[in-house]
């Protein structure tokens, strides 16, 4: 029987990957990040300014009100790191 040692390079090679997104639009494929990155890069603050930045919402909708959380949790999450003084 063949014993495998884990080593450096074993880990190395067979790392898991995690995914850190998660979708919030299956229709257009739009995750969390994306929504996160138009906050952040392109000012977004509302459900109109985000739409015209990303297609979401112009199917079925189901996912406007994830994404208005999405805008609301990030920017109070990040207003509370910035200097203010």
């Amino acid at each position: 029987m063949l014993a495998i040692r884990p080593n450096d390079n074993y880990y190395h090679l067979h790392q898991i990957h995690r995914v850190n997104f998660m979708y919030v639009c299956i229709c257009k494929g739009i995750t969390d990040k994306d929504i996160e990155d138009a906050v952040m890069n392109k000012g977004v603050g509302t459900m109109r300014e985000l739409k015209q930045h990303v297609d979401l919402g112009s199917d079925c909708g189901s996912c406007t009100k994830i994404a208005q959380s999405i805008i609301d949790n990030f920017i109070v999450d990040e207003s509370l790191f910035k200097d203010v003084g």
